[in-house]
């Protein structure tokens, strides 16, 4: 807990601010201007995985403080935090944080000891890559022979008041770049299907999943794409040059919206697949994106396509227990169950279906009857 003392010096640099319970303090994706010191209450900290469920990954009590990397780098934030009973808080941005650490020495030292964290979940990260870089193997990056055509699909309507411009350093290039990024979290739920896609009224997300740097061409999963450490910078490098450059220049006829967005998606795959072989979920989430799309262009062959991979790694994802919370398990059975039976897998897409059925989620429960009804 904070000391009175502690407080009342936090109340004379900042002013507290009040959140009901299950009222979002921050959201996922956001530009981060200030971090957060809880005085009261408790604040659950949330994740999106790889079909779109939030997964509760840590909770916050009075005392402790959150958010604290929007005060050095004023990037997305990784996470949303939502107020799990009434929270109050003080939020502290970067024209306050001098008078913070003077008034208030102990909340400094709780910062530089989360920052120490970082540092050594960092060092770790530096060493798994510094490893690649030695072996010097970077996996084949080419254009599915499947996609064969230029496609000629429009971009769909997005309200442009549920957007907002991030003006920031490409992580690789260091280039100011300009990406969209959705106010996800006040966008209208149209519809849930029971494969675990989300159709919203004001737009639609997989077009703007994954950013791209028009200078590098880097391209990532908009949650990943500022996330960098030195040596992926420098293995993303070699893999933009010595893989990239000569497939795109082969399909320079590529060149529609969707074709320009198709590729952005096929190269975020490449370089999580080169830099983070091991993170099945998200490299499955984006052929899963794909999937998707080529559902809304009818092409059959890489909608078929699409499915066998995204099949691929979220089952890798469900066996290596990448996803830890019983909703967001049974959930990813049932786009796998729905991927499976786009794949004639029958016995694998009923096996998953019967599993959700042992579940309490009335809702769930529901979504695996509908597909079982169709394997």
């Amino acid at each position: 807990m904070i000391q009175d003392e502690t407080v009342k010096k936090l109340m004379a640099i900042s002013v507290a601010r009040s959140f009901k319970a299950q009222e979002y303090i921050c959201y996922e994706g956001q530009l981060g201007e200030e971090m957060y010191i809880v005085l009261k209450g408790t604040v659950g900290v949330y994740v999106s995985n790889a079909i779109g469920v939030q997964t509760e990954v840590a909770r916050i009590s009075a005392g402790d403080l959150f958010g604290e990397m929007a005060v050095f780098d004023s990037l997305p934030r990784s996470a949303s935090c939502i107020a799990l009973d009434d929270v109050i808080c003080v939020a502290i941005g970067k024209d306050n944080l001098e008078r913070l650490v003077s008034s208030c020495p102990d909340i400094a030292i709780r910062i530089l000891e989360n920052m120490s964290g970082r540092i050594r979940k960092l060092n770790d990260a530096l060493y798994k890559n510094e490893s690649l870089l030695q072996d010097g193997e970077i996996p084949d990056f080419e254009v599915p022979s499947e996609y064969c055509y230029s496609h000629e699909v429009e971009e769909p309507f997005h309200d442009l008041s549920y957007t907002e411009s991030i003006t920031a350093p490409c992580p690789i290039c260091g280039k100011n770049v300009i990406v969209l990024n959705l106010k996800r979290k006040s966008m209208t739920l149209r519809k849930h299907r029971s494969d675990g896609r989300v159709i919203y009224k004001e737009c639609e997300p997989l077009w703007y999943d994954v950013w791209v740097c028009p200078y590098c061409h880097y391209s990532n999963h908009y949650l990943s794409f500022f996330v960098m450490n030195p040596f992926k910078k420098d293995l993303i490098q070699r893999v933009l040059t010595e893989k990239h450059e000569a497939v795109m220049k082969e399909h320079a006829d590529l060149e529609s919206p969707f074709d320009l967005l198709f590729l952005r998606y096929i190269r975020a795959i490449h370089i999580n697949r080169t830099v983070d072989p091991e993170n099945n979920l998200l490299i499955g989430r984006l052929w899963l994106n794909l999937y998707w799309l080529f559902e809304d262009s009818d092409d059959k062959g890489m909608w078929f396509y699409a499915a066998r991979k995204a099949s691929e790694y979220l089952a890798k994802a469900l066996e290596k227990g990448e996803v830890p919370d019983e909703h967001s398990i049974h959930s990813l059975e049932l786009t796998l169950a729905s991927l499976y039976t786009v794949l004639s897998n029958k016995p694998a897409a009923a096996a998953l279906c019967d599993n959700v059925l042992k579940c309490d989620d009335n809702q769930l429960k529901k979504f695996a009857y509908e597909i079982k009804g169709n394997v």
